[in-house]
């Protein structure tokens, strides 16, 4: 019962952010940033790394908030480049902290601002509609619905016949025939959304829903591969019965950038 209801208030929350302003979405995702870096940076501890946890969640916050403010049309796309700038911060405190594992400390501050502040501010383009940039949830819902119907697609066919691992080591119940049923019906599902959402041709959504049931099932094996790395079961506490951000948005961080540049290219040709 606790993860039916913590499931159901976080889908509303999810939809009303996307559906109503803009700015509501930034404040929910701004804080889902903040919330899943410190989960990272608690299971690289974990693992004896000692991360920028402050340094880490800054850049990762400005991270989100200027692709955000990009996306709106307030922030010019020269000023992008203060990103790079703020990373290189990183390796500079590095220096003056005189930890045994500086190289790895490094690292680890700066893959939690790219693997989960970079994905939720390329999500906030989504918001808009590529050429007339107007504000509307069609296209971020039906990247939404996409990666839940994938999942529960899988989950689906995977409990009823799957036999075959996909990769047992790092996720022993996820099946090749999980797999298969994920992509079938996401292509499936792709066929209404062309048809009550429009914006792009048949072709074009089929090619997106591929391209997120592969990246969105990517994802998922990542964030198993860094909790099984970190032998947790879950990354955090924050949401009863599902875990932590990075529970819930795992499969969504490696399936935005390429979704996006797919829609960038279609919008552009």
């Amino acid at each position: 019962m606790p993860r039916i209801i913590t499931g159901s208030i976080f889908l509303v929350l999810v939809i009303i952010s996307v559906s109503f302003n803009p700015w509501i979405f930034a404040a929910l995702f701004g804080f889902f940033t903040v919330i899943g870096i410190n989960e990272f940076y608690k299971m690289s501890g974990m693992l004896g790394f000692t991360p920028q946890k402050v340094t880490g969640i800054i850049i990762g916050f400005f991270t989100f908030l200027l692709l955000f403010l990009y996306a709106l049309d307030i922030l010019p796309a020269a000023l992008l480049y203060i990103l790079p700038v703020l990373m290189l911060s990183i390796p500079i405190i590095e220096l003056f902290r005189q930890k045994p594992t500086p190289t790895s400390d490094w690292a680890q501050t700066l893959f939690a601002p790219m693997y989960i502040a970079l994905p939720f501010g390329i999500l906030g383009n989504m918001l808009f509609l590529p050429d007339t940039h107007e504000f509307s949830p069609k296209i971020i819902l039906s990247f939404f619905a996409f990666v839940w119907i994938s999942d529960t697609g899988a989950f689906c066919v995977g409990s009823l016949i799957g036999k075959h691992k996909l990769i047992p080591k790092i996720s022993p119940k996820k099946t090749i025939e999980g797999l298969l049923g994920g992509v079938t019906f996401t292509l499936l599902s792709s066929i209404l959304i062309y048809k009550y959402v429009g914006v792009f041709s048949q072709s074009q959504w089929l090619i997106i829903s591929l391209i997120t049931v592969i990246f969105a099932t990517l994802g998922d094996l990542v964030e198993s591969m860094i909790k099984r790395n970190t032998g947790v079961k879950d990354s955090g506490k924050i949401l009863p019965g599902h875990g932590g951000i990075l529970d819930r948005f795992d499969s969504t961080f490696l399936a935005v950038p390429p979704v996006w540049l797919a829609i960038v290219l279609f919008t552009n040709n």
